[in-house]
């Protein structure tokens, strides 16, 4: 009896090495008008992304590089 008690405890995993910057994630909603969502549709077919999360994460890298130093940190 005391070796089944012994198997069926559950192993500790062993941590994965962290940064030291844990990941902040926020949940964004935005409002499209109906010809908006068909250009990023569009956009989405065409370069086969599957998210709009990617299209989101793309556009905001664009704009950064665009804007003068400072605004975005």
């Amino acid at each position: 009896m005391a070796a089944a008690r012994k198997n069926s405890r559950k192993k500790k995993l062993k941590r994965s090495v962290r940064s030291d910057k844990p990941a902040l994630l926020s949940v964004v909603t935005v409002r499209l008008s109906d010809e908006e969502k068909e250009r990023i549709d569009n956009i989405m077919r065409n370069l086969e992304i599957t998210r709009y999360t990617d299209v989101m994460r793309m556009a905001l890298h664009m704009v950064k590089h665009q804007q003068p130093a400072g605004i975005f940190r």
